[in-house]
């Protein structure tokens, strides 16, 4: 299923002026793999639309796969700010599916601040998504989930960093039975349970052809512990290849002080 994963994403055929293909997968012990993968096309200056895809797999249950598209644009005559649009759908596995959608969008605050602010780059993201889950035992339900995100980005000569604060606003019907697919901010891992609130921060430094970084999160669930999550890892970019590989302690079973090691790569190209 790994190599069907893989062969899925570099299927992906565009007639794209710029395209970009990124893969990434974790993995540990008791078979639990993640792998998602995306292709970034720019058809014209400004506009891009982006197919992705992910898969879960871990012993004793069925994989679990989502599929995805996001669009995003450059304003007209506002180059500072980008507004996009994603959604996705995860087909049912193990008693559950779901699907979503989201809007968001990002704003050059160093652009918008006339560059009065001495640095290389200073982000603003922020985005809304609803997500509508699907049980099918003990009994069929439906729950409606809405979160929001704000995020924050810097860069400085060489340095750069990101603070992410996410939180839900709303969550509607039986929570009984947790989510069975929630991403884990800024990390690869896939865990079950509905979102409370994360925060994460992230610091790397680029010295050449090399970036080596640390990224933490803290994740509360509902009715369950909250986690804390954090990974080293060193990113290198030779011409238009970039390799990333990191040791990643996290938490997908939401029991308090039961982090696992976890290994992950990355690899992307841009043509």
């Amino acid at each position: 299923m790994k190599k069907l994963f893989l062969t899925l994403i570099l299927c992906v055929l565009s007639g794209a002026v710029f395209a970009q293909l990124n893969v990434t997968a974790v993995s540990s012990k008791d078979g639990y793999f993640v792998g998602k993968g995306s292709y970034d096309m720019s058809f014209i200056p400004g506009l891009s639309i982006t197919p992705n895809a992910a898969i879960v797999q871990s012993n004793g249950k069925n994989d679990m796969y989502q599929l995805g598209l996001g669009v995003a644009a450059k304003v007209p005559l506002w180059d500072a700010l980008t507004v996009g649009v994603k959604g996705g759908f995860t087909p049912k596995a193990n008693n559950y599916s779901n699907y979503y959608y989201e809007g968001y969008g990002r704003i050059n605050l160093e652009s918008f601040l006339f560059h009065m602010v001495e640095l290389d780059s200073l982000t603003l993201g922020f985005g809304v998504r609803q997500t509508e889950h699907k049980f099918y035992q003990p009994d069929d339900h439906n729950v409606s989930e809405t979160d929001m995100y704000v995020s924050l980005g810097v860069m400085r000569d060489g340095f750069d960093g990101s603070v992410t604060f996410s939180k839900s606003l709303n969550i509607s019907g039986d929570k009984t039975v947790p989510a069975a697919w929630l991403d884990i901010p800024n990390f690869t891992a896939v865990t079950n349970g509905f979102l409370d609130y994360a925060v994460g921060a992230d610091l790397g430094y680029t010295y050449k052809i090399v970036r080596p970084y640390v990224n933490y999160t803290f994740l509360k669930t509902y009715n369950l512990p909250e986690t804390d999550n954090l990974a080293l890892g060193i990113t290198a970019k030779v011409g238009i290849v970039v390799f990333n590989a990191a040791v990643e302690w996290f938490d997908v079973s939401n029991r308090r002080d039961a982090r696992r090691t976890f290994y992950s790569v990355n690899g992307g190209v841009s043509f």
